[in-house]
């Protein structure tokens, strides 16, 4: 039982380390200006912005905790749906 237990809890750090939220954000904005004459594009700009953002331990430790209470959970619902389907 121990061993599942511990293999459980390896795949679910690995699992939940591989979808871990990205700490950069990028943002890709384009610009146009067309030429009234012809309806071509005049001028293009694009501006690329990247940001750092904080928080994301917060993020890996609230999807732990959820995946956690889902597991807990598990075995009383089931009882739960057996009750109530015999009665």
């Amino acid at each position: 039982m121990r061993r599942v237990q511990q293999l459980f809890l390896a795949w679910f750090l690995i699992i939940n380390l591989a979808t871990a939220c990205s700490t950069q954000k990028t943002v890709t904005t384009r610009y146009s200006q067309y030429d009234p004459r012809t309806g071509e594009p005049a001028t293009i700009e694009k501006e690329t912005t990247t940001t750092e953002q904080s928080g994301a331990g917060a993020a890996v430790l609230s999807g732990a905790a959820s995946v956690i209470g889902t597991v807990i959970l598990l075995p009383i619902r089931a009882v739960g749906i057996l009750i109530d389907a015999i009665l």
